[in-house]
């Protein structure tokens, strides 16, 4: 597999110097305010962004078109307070102690299953709910392991350097999708966990599954993984709660009652729609963490109608604007 380069060029390194500067500033300030800072710029930009506000305003009528106006644009709201506050609680990465992680992380069902899928190794299917950047702290704050998570590889060198960095401080390592998946099964057979962040836009080689009344295009990875690796499976999502802690909870995850070695194709279609429809009963219990700007549905099928059927489900009528 050729692996994506990283850019060098003095353009990227002026934007990485100004994004950390941009930082260093924000990290005098006491995280509580930060956050409080951070979220009503996010309303700010919401606001004066259009694009960014349609596309958050159409996903979330799209998913829930039995909901009020009202409804939709309480939630808009919720959502982009919840970016700005997500920037603060990323910028906090290197510097979460025991104290701060008492303050604002909870475990459920409680630290001792965290730990447990921590110890025995596995694959984990996140999702975009939340803040996924904590998601790996919550984990690894339970032991002394590294946790391995797959993610792409950022087109700028220095700021990809950066989040390597800033990650490998709570004992988070990250692999590409762009180097071969050898490495992948050779950790899952040494009993480490591995995080996949699955719910992405997989452009036309991905597998089109129904998540929130639309098709979306879907990786296989987490499946394929799943199935060649007799390896544990876990599901972890968050919100934030009343208090604006951020809430961690883990469950296992069964496999399909389905032979492997008779049906790959129809195992991991199985695997993959058990996710996609547990992250989405999620998401409806907590719509405002969702991270709704993401281009989630961008790719399309060119026969949507065929596609619906093949889960023997109606295509629904569409949702005007």
């Amino acid at each position: 597999m050729a692996r994506k380069r990283s850019s060098r060029s003095p353009g990227k390194f002026t934007e990485y110097v100004f994004l950390r500067f941009v930082a260093f500033g924000l990290l005098l300030i006491p995280f509580r305010l930060r956050a409080f800072l951070l979220e009503r710029l996010a309303l700010i930009l919401g606001r004066l962004s259009s694009n960014a506000r349609t596309r958050v305003a159409q996903n979330i009528k799209q998913a829930f078109p039995e909901k009020s106006t009202e409804w939709h644009e309480q939630i808009a709201r919720q959502n982009f307070l919840n970016l700005g506050r997500m920037a603060a609680e990323f910028l906090q990465g290197p510097r979460i102690n025991d104290r701060f992680f008492k303050k604002w992380f909870v475990l459920k069902p409680d630290a001792k299953t965290h730990k447990r899928c921590y110890d025995g190794g596995g694959i984990l299917v996140l999702g975009h709910l939340g803040n996924w950047e904590w998601k790996g702290v919550a984990i690894t704050r339970t032991g002394s392991r590294d946790l391995y998570v797959l993610a792409k590889r950022q087109g700028n060198f220095w700021s990809n350097k950066w989040i390597e960095d800033t990650r490998g401080k709570q004992n988070i390592k990250l692999l590409y999708t762009d180097e071969s998946p050898r490495a992948i099964f050779r950790l899952l057979k040494e009993k480490t966990l591995i995080g996949f962040i699955s719910d992405q836009d997989a452009g036309k080689s991905g597998e089109f599954v129904p998540f929130l009344g639309r098709l979306a295009s879907t990786y296989q990875g987490p499946a394929l993984f799943a199935r060649k690796a007799d390896v544990p499976l876990y599901f972890l999502w968050s919100y934030h709660d009343e208090k604006r802690r951020l809430v961690y909870e883990l469950q296992e995850f069964p496999r399909p009652n389905l032979d492997p070695r008779a049906d790959p194709e129809a195992w991991d279609r199985a695997f993959t729609i058990s996710w996609v429809k547990l992250l989405e009963e999620k998401i409806r219990l907590h719509p405002g963490d969702y991270y709704w700007i993401h281009r989630r549905w961008h790719t399309q099928p060119a026969d949507p109608a065929a596609i619906w059927k093949s889960w023997n489900l109606p295509m629904p009528a569409p949702v005007q604007d």
